[in-house]
């Protein structure tokens, strides 16, 4: 290894502005301090690329493998010195770089010095060695997640066919009344749902919590909780939630941050920039596809633009008002459980990226220290 200052090991340089109410739908990673929090129709820089938070939130990074916009609360590498990116994305992952905080109140990044300090690196070959070492781990877990992607959209089209297209198993032999199939009937989302039915209570100061933001869920993916104790915690995390509840957020629904939760922890709490939907009845996959679909997405930026242009929102009884339409109780049950066999098999591959992460956690700092020889 070789002690080197830190602005002879990379450069960094700050992202770029990018309004929410400019985000265009497209390929493009939006990438915050934390995670991606969009996908936009344009991009600022070249892959791979390396992103820190530069103000607000500090110590998260991450590697994108391909273009991409970072916002201007990130920092992102301009030059990698001939260095291996992947070495530079595990490097800072040990720096924790939310040390070098110089803000009074907002949280930020102080960059002269990062730029002064003295680090040990290693040489080029160690580097690509590491970096194959620890972005093994990285590409399984991210093949889990293209199988975790194509599960879901297995879900959409199950959805699709029963719920839009009518072609249901057994479809062949059904009439047809006012446009439905025969016992069918338009049910309300507040009609099927408990909506914000429970909040937190003032009462419950020393609990300790996982806290689940609306930034830090997109398309049913979380990318992390933050743990808590309830006096601490943000005045937001308020909402109760529990195994199969829908989480969607009230403000700029095309960002399409939400989910349905499998299996939570009993003290997960959610913020009040969500509604919460409890299901009435054990048919919460059904609601969910039905108001994750692009068609309610579209709907629901729609009223929330009409509401207030600087701020766009809508409010959770305007979507407990939307319609579905659906067979009898028991049998919309059946098939919900049909399509719970897919989230199941979705929730036991999230479980292994879990031990993957774990495992590759455990070796980094020992492979970025020298501890252990590659």
């Amino acid at each position: 290894m070789e002690k080197i200052r830190f602005d002879d090991f990379i450069k960094l340089n700050r992202g770029f502005d990018l309004p929410d109410s400019q985000i265009e739908e497209g390929e493009y990673p939006v990438v915050a301090s934390t995670n991606i929090k969009a996908y936009h129709k344009a991009y600022k820089v070249e892959g791979p690329m390396v992103v820190t938070g530069r103000s607000g939130s500090l110590g998260s990074v991450q590697y994108i493998e391909g273009r991409c916009w970072p916002l201007n609360t990130t920092l992102y590498v301009k030059d990698f010195k001939s260095n291996s990116p992947r070495y530079v994305y595990y490097f800072l992952k040990t720096m924790h770089l939310e040390q070098y905080n110089a803000g009074a109140g907002v949280p930020t990044l102080n960059q002269n010095h990062l730029h002064s300090l003295k680090i040990n690196i290693h040489k080029k070959d160690a580097q690509r060695r590491i970096a194959s070492i620890l972005s093994a781990y990285d590409n399984l877990i991210e093949n889990n997640n293209k199988r975790i992607r194509l599960l879901e959209q297995m879900a959409e089209n199950l959805y699709k066919e029963w719920f839009v297209r009518f072609r249901f198993p057994g479809h062949e032999k059904v009439e047809f009344e006012n446009g439905l199939p025969k016992g069918w009937k338009i049910w309300t989302i507040r009609k099927l749902c408990d909506i914000n039915r429970r909040t937190l209570s003032s009462k419950n100061r020393g609990l300790e919590i996982e806290y689940l933001d609306t930034s830090s869920i997109t398309c049913n993916q979380i990318s992390g909780t933050e743990s808590y104790i309830v006096r601490d915690a943000p005045s937001r995390a308020r909402r109760i939630v529990r195994h199969d509840s829908i989480v969607f957020s009230t403000v700029r629904p095309n960002l399409k941050h939400y989910g349905i939760l499998k299996h939570t922890p009993n003290n997960m709490i959610v913020s009040t920039g969500f509604a919460v939907f409890d299901s009435k009845y054990d048919i919460a996959n059904i609601i969910y596809l039905f108001l994750s679909s692009q068609e309610v997405v579209n709907y629901c930026q729609l009223i929330a633009e009409g509401a207030v242009a600087t701020y766009p929102s809508i409010k959770p009884e305007e979507i407990g008002r939307l319609k579905i339409a659906l067979p009898n109780i028991e049998i919309a049950v059946k098939w919900n459980n049909k399509l719970e066999i897919i989230y199941s098999e979705i929730l036991n591959i999230q479980k292994q990226n879990e031990l993957l992460s774990r495992q590759r956690d455990l070796l980094l700092p020992r492979l970025m220290s020298g501890k252990l020889e590659v």
